[in-house]
Protein backbone atom coordinates (compact mmCIF):
# COMPACT_ATOMS: atom_id res chain seq x y z
CA UNK A 1 0.00 0.00 0.00
CA UNK A 2 2.70 2.44 1.01
CA UNK A 3 4.89 1.44 -1.97
CA UNK A 4 1.98 2.21 -4.30
CA UNK A 5 1.62 5.66 -2.73
CA UNK A 6 5.34 6.31 -3.09
CA UNK A 7 5.23 5.21 -6.76
CA UNK A 8 2.21 7.45 -7.40
CA UNK A 9 4.01 10.44 -5.84
CA UNK A 10 7.15 9.77 -7.90
CA UNK A 11 5.06 9.38 -11.08
CA UNK A 12 3.33 12.69 -10.36
CA UNK A 13 6.65 14.45 -9.75
CA UNK A 14 8.03 12.95 -13.01
CA UNK A 15 5.04 14.35 -14.92
CA UNK A 16 5.49 17.76 -13.30
CA UNK A 17 9.20 17.72 -14.18
CA UNK A 18 8.49 16.76 -17.79
CA UNK A 19 5.89 19.51 -18.12
CA UNK A 20 8.29 22.00 -16.55
CA UNK A 21 11.01 21.12 -19.05
CA UNK A 22 8.52 21.31 -21.95
CA UNK A 23 7.26 24.70 -20.77
CA UNK A 24 10.80 25.93 -20.34
CA UNK A 25 11.72 24.90 -23.88
CA UNK A 26 8.66 26.69 -25.23
CA UNK A 27 9.60 29.78 -23.23
CA UNK A 28 13.14 29.61 -24.60
CA UNK A 29 11.82 29.62 -28.16
CA UNK A 30 9.60 32.58 -27.38
CA UNK A 31 12.47 34.48 -25.76
CA UNK A 32 14.91 33.71 -28.55
CA UNK A 33 14.36 37.14 -30.02
CA UNK A 34 15.50 38.53 -26.66
CA UNK A 35 19.05 37.47 -27.50
CA UNK A 36 19.33 40.31 -30.00
CA UNK A 37 19.79 44.02 -29.45
CA UNK A 38 19.91 47.10 -31.64
CA UNK A 39 23.02 49.27 -31.85
CA UNK A 40 22.73 53.06 -31.45
CA UNK A 41 21.50 55.09 -34.42
CA UNK A 42 24.02 55.24 -37.27
CA UNK A 43 24.00 57.34 -40.41
CA UNK A 44 25.60 54.95 -42.90
CA UNK A 45 23.20 52.73 -44.86
CA UNK A 46 23.30 49.01 -44.01
CA UNK A 47 24.40 46.25 -46.36
CA UNK A 48 21.82 44.09 -48.14
CA UNK A 49 20.50 41.07 -46.17
CA UNK A 50 21.26 42.80 -42.84
CA UNK A 51 18.59 43.02 -40.12
CA UNK A 52 18.07 46.68 -39.26
CA UNK A 53 15.75 49.12 -37.55
CA UNK A 54 15.09 52.20 -39.71
CA UNK A 55 14.32 55.27 -37.59
CA UNK A 56 12.04 57.71 -39.40
CA UNK A 57 12.09 61.50 -39.19
CA UNK A 58 8.96 63.69 -39.14
CA UNK A 59 8.88 63.91 -42.93
CA UNK A 60 9.12 60.12 -43.14
CA UNK A 61 6.15 59.67 -40.83
CA UNK A 62 4.08 61.85 -43.15
CA UNK A 63 5.38 60.23 -46.38
CA UNK A 64 4.87 56.64 -45.14
CA UNK A 65 1.77 57.18 -42.99
CA UNK A 66 -0.58 55.63 -45.54
CA UNK A 67 1.67 52.55 -46.06
CA UNK A 68 2.96 51.69 -42.57
CA UNK A 69 0.61 53.55 -40.23
CA UNK A 70 0.44 56.88 -38.47
CA UNK A 71 3.09 58.01 -35.96
CA UNK A 72 5.59 55.28 -36.87
CA UNK A 73 8.96 55.76 -35.20
CA UNK A 74 10.90 52.70 -36.37
CA UNK A 75 10.52 50.04 -39.05
CA UNK A 76 12.38 46.76 -38.41
CA UNK A 77 13.21 44.41 -41.23
CA UNK A 78 15.72 42.85 -43.57
CA UNK A 79 17.43 45.07 -46.14
CA UNK A 80 16.69 43.99 -49.71
CA UNK A 81 18.48 46.78 -51.57
CA UNK A 82 19.38 50.45 -51.67
CA UNK A 83 18.38 51.80 -55.09
CA UNK A 84 17.25 55.06 -56.68
CA UNK A 85 17.51 56.98 -53.39
CA UNK A 86 15.31 54.54 -51.48
CA UNK A 87 15.90 51.69 -49.06
CA UNK A 88 13.86 48.56 -49.86
CA UNK A 89 13.03 46.56 -46.73
CA UNK A 90 11.18 43.31 -45.95
CA UNK A 91 9.33 44.48 -42.83
CA UNK A 92 8.68 42.24 -39.82
CA UNK A 93 7.81 44.84 -37.16
CA UNK A 94 6.72 48.47 -36.93
CA UNK A 95 7.01 50.52 -33.72
CA UNK A 96 5.08 53.76 -33.19
CA UNK A 97 6.08 56.80 -31.12
CA UNK A 98 4.31 55.44 -28.02
CA UNK A 99 6.24 52.15 -28.17
CA UNK A 100 3.37 50.03 -29.49
CA UNK A 101 4.45 47.39 -31.99
CA UNK A 102 2.72 45.71 -34.90
CA UNK A 103 4.06 42.47 -36.37
CA UNK A 104 4.33 42.19 -40.14
CA UNK A 105 5.01 39.13 -42.27
CA UNK A 106 7.78 40.37 -44.54
CA UNK A 107 5.88 42.82 -46.73
CA UNK A 108 8.25 44.80 -48.92
CA UNK A 109 8.33 48.56 -48.32
CA UNK A 110 10.37 51.20 -50.11
CA UNK A 111 11.56 54.00 -47.79
CA UNK A 112 12.88 57.22 -49.39
CA UNK A 113 16.25 58.44 -48.06
CA UNK A 114 14.76 61.82 -47.05
CA UNK A 115 12.39 59.94 -44.71
CA UNK A 116 15.22 58.26 -42.75
CA UNK A 117 16.74 59.74 -39.59
CA UNK A 118 19.15 56.84 -39.11
CA UNK A 119 19.72 53.09 -38.96
CA UNK A 120 19.94 50.77 -35.94
CA UNK A 121 21.71 47.53 -36.95
CA UNK A 122 20.55 44.39 -35.13
CA UNK A 123 23.27 42.28 -33.49
CA UNK A 124 23.48 39.17 -31.35
CA UNK A 125 23.87 40.02 -27.67
CA UNK A 126 26.36 37.55 -26.16
CA UNK A 127 25.39 38.47 -22.60
CA UNK A 128 21.64 37.99 -23.13
CA UNK A 129 22.25 34.71 -24.97
CA UNK A 130 24.55 33.37 -22.23
CA UNK A 131 22.05 34.39 -19.54
CA UNK A 132 19.15 32.68 -21.33
CA UNK A 133 21.08 29.47 -22.08
CA UNK A 134 22.44 29.30 -18.50
CA UNK A 135 18.99 29.74 -16.97
CA UNK A 136 17.49 27.07 -19.20
CA UNK A 137 20.34 24.64 -18.51
CA UNK A 138 20.01 25.09 -14.75
CA UNK A 139 16.25 24.56 -14.88
CA UNK A 140 16.59 21.41 -16.99
CA UNK A 141 19.32 19.97 -14.76
CA UNK A 142 17.24 20.74 -11.68
CA UNK A 143 14.10 19.15 -13.18
CA UNK A 144 15.95 16.09 -14.44
CA UNK A 145 17.72 15.73 -11.11
CA UNK A 146 14.38 15.55 -9.33
CA UNK A 147 12.72 13.24 -11.82
CA UNK A 148 15.68 10.83 -11.97
CA UNK A 149 16.13 11.07 -8.19
CA UNK A 150 19.80 12.02 -8.63
CA UNK A 151 19.90 13.91 -5.37
CA UNK A 152 18.04 11.25 -3.36
CA UNK A 153 16.40 11.50 0.01
CA UNK A 154 18.98 10.55 2.66
CA UNK A 155 16.36 9.44 5.18
CA UNK A 156 14.44 6.96 3.02
CA UNK A 157 17.25 5.84 0.68
CA UNK A 158 19.42 4.09 3.27
CA UNK A 159 19.49 0.31 2.89
CA UNK A 160 17.24 -1.40 5.38
CA UNK A 161 15.36 1.77 6.21
CA UNK A 162 11.91 2.40 4.97
CA UNK A 163 8.58 3.67 6.09
CA UNK A 164 7.45 2.48 9.49
CA UNK A 165 5.42 -0.70 9.40
CA UNK A 166 2.02 -0.61 11.07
Amino acid sequence: MINAQVRALRSRSDTIAQRSVSGLCALALALQIGCFSYLPVQSSPPAPAQQVGVVLNDRGRVLLGDRVGASVDRIDGKVVSLQNGALVLDVYRVTDLRGNTATWTGERVSIPEEAILGYRPRTLSKFKTFLLVGTIALAIISSLGKSLDLFGDPVTDRPGDGPPQS
